[in-house]
């Protein structure tokens, strides 16, 4: 990771952490292997684990990567909240359903705004999620899995480091003040 800042490979390193306790130390094993297909919560887990290998990838990888940064995490944040809606409509509990649309609902309009004006309101985004939503989830709502509001805060949590370490170790400082179509436009996308 040569070029990058102390606080950015041990954001990363941390990210990576998180997933793996994740996936050691909180998911229940689910009972047949199709079961992981089925549910939200272990689909939200593998996704977050391919979101984080692809933001390492675009991190290290593409030159002039704030368009594709800025995609990969507002796509993260969008889709946080429809983990719980798709797992309330499974249960076919109406009021989950509305009081998880309110979450779509405030969460999606973020993830547009970041992914036009802010790798940083990305990174804010994430962390909002995990520290209102994913709390206020844990324990209290049985048509999501026990594990998963501590799983998502601990990953929301990790990913918003890196996107801290990256703003303010200097990666993205000249480019974040790039609304997206400029950015567009100079890295040829």
């Amino acid at each position: 990771m040569s070029g990058r800042s102390i606080a950015e490979v041990i954001a990363f390193v941390g990210l990576f952490g998180a997933i793996g306790y994740c996936w050691i130390g909180l998911v229940s094993p689910a009972g047949a292997p199709s079961e992981y297909l089925r549910n939200p919560a272990y689909l939200a887990l593998i996704g977050a684990t391919l979101s984080s290998i692809s933001y390492l990838g675009v991190s290290l990888l593409v030159v002039n990567s704030l368009v594709w940064r800025r995609l990969l995490l507002a796509l993260f944040l969008a889709g946080m909240p429809l983990i719980y809606l798709w797992a309330a409509v499974l249960a076919s509990d109406q009021q989950a359903i509305v009081l998880e649309t309110v979450g779509a609902a405030v969460f999606i309009p973020l993830a547009l705004l970041g992914y036009r004006r802010s790798l940083l309101v990305l990174g804010l985004g994430i962390a909002a999620h995990g520290i209102a939503w994913d709390v206020w989830h844990h324990h209290h709502f049985a048509y999501i899995e026990p594990w998963y509001p501590m799983g998502c805060l601990v990953v929301d949590l990790a990913l918003s480091f890196v996107v801290a370490a990256q703003h303010f170790g200097g990666r993205s400082s000249q480019d974040e003040r790039t609304p997206i179509s400029t950015a567009r436009q100079a890295s040829g996308n």
